[in-house]
């Protein structure tokens, strides 16, 4: 029998949070000032979840979900939001995750929210099942693959694809087992990337190939490449036309599964924010850099030293045309940080490292004096750990740019300015050696 249940906050994640003497009971598709009847049950972590029965009484701040898909997809999470209230919520979780380690930015820069329905990038989930093909996405907490036709936050040439795809596929793929297909469009090209077994061997035979080829010239895709698991490298199999995308004025020929931002506008968002904190002139590093994402548009200011610890992100990066001086340098920054000496030949630095944020390269570049920093993130959480490290090194935090190109998820991006202030040490004292007080 449904328990009924009030749901007092949204969490980070997007799950209706109802608290409860037992422990917080967290409920998909549940906004605050919703009265649900739920199922409840533990997952393996021992976490209380409610499973939604019915909406007893509505939030004002409930609306109708527009995806057909919506009850069955495990992609958006926060559709049945309101417009204000989903902007106010994405905000603050970086607000937020600001506040719990004691920082607030000099500006508050004006948030960037990008419309739906642009994503170049996208990844779906196939399935044979009885000479039936099923490609789409897993089901909210779920294993079965729900058959998605329609999506509102991706680019309708990728899905246009993908309805290729699914009348395709079948000859190649494996009873019963999940192979998964990575959809990017760049420049009016396509690649794919297919992650699993293939066929009776699992691995793409000549007669596979063969298939793949007609797949591609069929479907204007430029590349296909191939991986068993997600761990290992990706093998072209096809490879029609290079794929070349434009940073600033450096043209890039990308490696397969190379990672772009996942909208244009939000690449570009991003790379305005950047820019705009970046000095007029100077010699700059770029860690983290990818394929060269602010790489490209930060030449256009003074030399760079691009680090990445991608093997093929940094061969790409080295053999892209355009503007100079570049230096490409393959280094592990979580292994091999930039020691404090190599950062303080910098007049700046950007950092755009993974969801696991880059704190012992913050710890290095907090004990330095490279005049600007400037951080791109996705976990506002991990940002702000990072961010406290250099505040406690004697940065200000100038300005935080909140982007949202993750549109009806929980994800969301930030650009972030900071500054050395003079004679300022770890926590605000003045360096070893910096002038004494009188007693």
């Amino acid at each position: 029998m449904a328990t009924d249940l009030l749901i007092h906050e949204l969490g980070p994640k997007g799950d209706g949070v109802h608290r409860s003497p037992r422990g917080n009971v967290y409920v998909d598709r549940a906004l605050p000032g919703d009265r649900v009847g739920v199922d409840i049950t533990r997952d393996e972590a021992g976490v209380l979840r409610g499973d939604l029965v019915r909406v007893i009484e509505a939030s004002p701040d409930r609306v109708k979900a527009p995806c057909p898909n919506y009850d069955v997809c495990g992609g958006c999470t926060v559709q049945h939001a309101g417009d204000d209230f989903y902007k106010h919520w994405k905000i603050e979780i970086v607000r937020d995750a600001l506040r719990k380690k004691g920082l607030n930015p000099k500006i508050w820069r004006e948030a960037v929210f990008l419309a739906a329905g642009g994503r170049r990038r996208a990844t779906f989930t196939a399935v044979k099942k009885h000479n039936i093909v099923t490609l789409g996405h897993f089901r909210r907490r779920g294993r079965d693959v729900t058959d998605i036709a329609t999506c509102l936050i991706t680019d309708p040439a990728i899905m246009d694809l993908r309805a290729t795809l699914a009348t395709s596929i079948g000859p190649i793929l494996p009873e019963g087992k999940t192979v998964s297909f990575f959809l990017q469009a760049v420049n009016g090209q396509f690649e794919i990337v297919i992650t699993g077994p293939l066929g009776r061997t699992g691995k793409p035979d000549p007669q596979l190939r063969e298939a793949l080829l007609l797949l591609a010239k069929k479907s204007n895709v430029g590349r296909i490449a191939w991986r068993a698991t997600p761990n290992d490298t990706a093998e072209i199999i096809v490879n029609l036309h290079p794929l070349h995308a434009t940073f600033g004025k450096l043209d890039v020929a990308l490696p397969p599964y190379a990672f772009l931002q996942p909208t244009q506008e939000g690449e570009r968002a991003l790379v305005e924010a950047v820019m705009a904190a970046l000095p007029s002139t100077g010699k700059f590093a770029d860690l983290f850099s990818g394929c060269g994402t602010f790489t490209g548009p930060m030449l256009e200011r003074g030399p760079v030293d691009a680090f990445e610890d991608v093997a093929s992100a940094i061969r790409a990066l080295d053999k892209a045309t355009g503007t100079r001086p570049l230096k490409a340098i393959r280094r592990d920054l979580y292994r091999n940080p930039l020691r404090r000496d190599e950062a303080n030949r910098y007049d700046a630095i950007v950092f755009d490292p993974p969801r696991a944020g880059a704190e012992e390269q913050v710890q290095n570049l907090a004990s330095g004096r490279v005049p600007i920093l400037i951080g791109v993130s996705c976990n506002p959480t991990t940002f702000a750990r990072d961010a406290r490290i250099l505040v406690d090194g004697g940065y200000r935090l100038d300005s935080i740019t909140v982007i949202d190109q993750f549109t009806w998820s929980h994800h969301v991006e930030l650009v972030a300015a900071f500054s050395k202030q003079p004679g300022r040490g770890p926590r605000g004292k003045r360096p070893v050696g910096g002038k004494k007080k009188r007693r």
